[in-house]
């Protein structure tokens, strides 16, 4: 499903990834884990087309993303990637079902109310799912930090991604809304078939994944 062939990346002087391979099956969940500065962030998001590698290929689907121009790379990221990150960054003015229909708005070709209602329907749905149909309508700052990262979750998943990439996804969690949120990625790859990428420095996180990788000094060990 996803490939990454001889991914390197530099910033200045600074060789961040070294040569990276991997291959990750769809429906798994896959932690990367490592010490600060080994390039798990800068391996995830160059695999999350956020960014772009000085030499190597990242293949989804098939399709060999480093090959697309800009505008192709925003459209196939809008339409078969998913986010979530330690900060929910979710838009303080929009509520949480607005939060979640975005990208799906940005993403759909047709403007009338049909598409819309559609849209607003299964971000209901999917807010529901994650146990925040009461919710709906509150804004970020009326929601609790595990309520506000798990809208983060169902925004990530509106377009029906091919696969999620989470950073640090409960770093920023208690220990229960940690174990919360843990135990939902598990749930939505069980009856949704999701697949995960997740980097993460979380111990019971990492063992909890299908497949553990290393990295150190921009490698996978």
């Amino acid at each position: 499903m996803l490939q990454a062939r001889q991914v390197t990346r530099s910033y200045g002087e600074l060789q961040v990834l070294k040569g990276i391979d991997l291959e990750i099956k769809s429906g798994e969940i896959v932690s990367i884990v490592g010490a600060s500065g080994a390039g798990k962030s800068t391996l995830l998001h160059i695999l999350g087309t956020l960014d772009r590698p000085d030499a190597g290929q990242v293949f989804l689907n098939g399709q060999e993303v480093t090959a697309l121009n800009t505008n192709g790379l925003a459209q196939f990221r809008n339409r078969h990637i998913g986010f979530i990150f330690q900060f929910h960054n979710l838009l303080a003015e929009f509520t949480a079902l607005e939060n979640v229909c975005i990208p799906a708005w940005i993403g759909s070709n047709q403007k009338g109310r049909a598409d819309e209602a559609t849209i607003r329907q299964r971000a209901t749905d999917l807010l529901g799912r994650l146990g925040l149909s009461d919710r709906l309508d509150h804004l970020p700052s009326e929601l609790s930090g595990g309520e506000q990262q798990r809208t983060a979750v169902a925004r990530a998943l509106i377009n029906q991604p091919s696969i999620i990439f989470a950073d640090e996804p409960s770093g920023n969690l208690d220990s229960r809304n940690a174990q919360e949120l843990h135990r939902l990625f598990f749930q939505l790859r069980d009856e949704l078939g999701h697949t995960f990428v997740i980097v993460t420095h979380n111990e019971e996180l990492a063992r909890m994944a299908d497949r553990q990788l290393e990295m150190s000094d921009g490698r996978m060990l």
